[in-house]
């Protein structure tokens, strides 16, 4: 089998799916939220758009409760899962060249929210399931590709899914990097909340969401800072406005640079910025605070006491969030840690940082399969196979992805060594030829992975 040529048959079809999935900008919404869309208006209508795909092209589908759902492609008892996820961070309403919520075809590449991140993935391993279905050889297992609406924010989705439907036997989530992922750091997201007399800080706001480095920060102030501000954003290379709102009054917006919070090295926390530059102005126990712990430091040093490094790599630490107002604060934090920093090791160091606030924390086992494995094997075989790339083994991230919901699962793909997609950016992005390519390295993996 020609997995390439049969992926080129396909290439329309997948690109208008993608097209439709993509214009539903299916982020997180609370506010719209009900029985059987528990995640909002948005994610169900990208739930319903799933799994008319799979009702169209003939296959059993399943709707858990809108947390999740699944199409099941060929026949048997036991199921081979291919977990993806159709919500997707917001994307800022400037910035971008193309729409965002739209899969628009520039020269090389796709640009959309969702085109990697991870609407384009699961339709690439959608399709490549089903050109595996129509071929005839006698399969182990049949392929269940599973969709959740909430990994973004938590992962409920495929939490509420498993409480509800089996696991299948082994599976993959393209919703990483190639070649294959062994490992998964550790998660831990935190919030504090407390409260601090203002002294000239009225409010003090930024970021979207936790697994954003945050991109932009707003403060209003009782003093005019407006020299000094643009002379620190002008030091630092970022931008910024300033806005008086009377004269006693000033408003301040800081520029920054969204990434994923698993490279916070990628971004510019706006945050942490924004605290440094107050605490050289203003005598505030919160600015004092997040620019004593958090600035200028993407690997926790400042907070935990030192630098966790293990076999996964080492700790990161994304600021991600902030409220102030009426005197009373919250920040959030995402860290990513390997497995060497445990919970029983680093829960006590919060508590102890977080004195006198109320402490609020998740915690998210780091995920590791043996590289030796035949999953593990096969699936970087076939990467191989398609890319002649020797050179990049199976690895370990900082990202964590639904494979740490389900048995025997990993990340696989579909961003390929060397690329940038910008996920969770402005003009997310993907090369057609990846997405295409991607497809029938899945193809291949499935039809190894399926021979009885």
């Amino acid at each position: 089998m020609d997995f390439n040529k049969e992926v080129l048959k396909i290439k329309d079809d997948m690109l208008r799916d993608l097209k439709t999935l993509c214009l539903i900008p299916s982020v997180m919404d609370m506010s719209t939220a009900s029985k059987n869309q528990p995640f909002g208006r948005e994610c169900r209508k990208a739930l319903d758009q799933m799994l008319s795909f799979g009702q169209r092209d003939g296959f059993i589908t399943d709707d858990c409760d809108g947390y999740a759902g699944h199409i099941d492609i060929g026949e048997g008892e036991e199921a081979f899962g291919i977990l993806g996820h159709l919500d997707v961070v917001p994307a800022n309403p400037t910035g971008w060249k193309h729409p965002q919520y739209d899969c628009t075809l520039d020269g090389e590449y796709l640009y959309g929210r969702g085109v990697a991140d991870d609407k384009g993935p699961l339709l690439a391993a959608y399709y490549a399931a089903k050109i595996v279905n129509q071929m005839d050889f006698d399969k182990k297992y049949k392929i269940r590709i599973i969709f959740g609406c909430n990994e973004e924010n938590g992962s409920a989705c495929v939490d509420y899914y498993f409480k509800h439907r089996p696991y299948p036997v082994m599976g993959f989530t393209p919703d990483a990097d190639f070649p294959v992922v062994y490992g998964e750091k550790a998660i831990c997201r935190f919030s504090a909340k407390g409260k601090a007399e203002n002294n000239d800080l009225i409010s003090f706001s930024g970021g979207t969401v936790i697994n954003i480095v945050p991109g932009e920060a707003t403060v209003h102030v009782k003093k005019d800072l407006t020299d000094a501000f643009f002379a620190f954003i002008n030091e630092n290379h970022i931008q910024g406005e300033a806005t008086a709102l009377d004269e006693k009054n000033f408003k301040y917006v800081l520029k920054g640079k969204s990434a994923h919070a698993s490279l916070p090295e990628a971004g510019i926390n706006s945050i942490s910025l924004m605290a440094h530059f107050l605490n050289q102005h203003i005598d505030n126990d919160l600015v004092k605070y997040i620019d004593a712990h958090f600035y200028n430091d993407v690997h926790g040093e400042k907070l935990l006491g030192k630098k966790w490094e293990g076999a996964m790599g080492v700790l990161t630490s994304n600021l991600a969030l902030i409220d102030y107002k009426d005197n009373v604060f919250e920040f959030s934090v995402d860290m990513r840690m390997p497995h060497e920093l445990t919970k029983e090791i680093l829960v006590p160091i919060l508590k102890e940082k977080t004195k006198g606030m109320n402490l609020e924390y998740d915690y998210t086992d780091s995920l590791y399969v043996d590289p030796n494995s035949e999953l593990i094997q096969k699936l970087h075989n076939s990467y191989v196979e398609f890319t002649g790339d020797h050179i990049h083994g199976p690895q370990a991230i900082g990202g964590g992805t639904y494979a740490k919901e389900m048995p025997n699962c990993v990340a696989f793909g579909c961003e390929f060594p060397g690329r940038d997609n910008a996920m969770h950016q402005d003009d997310e992005h993907i090369l057609l030829d990846d997405l295409l390519v991607s497809t029938a390295i899945y193809a291949k993996a499935l039809y190894d992975l399926l021979q009885k």
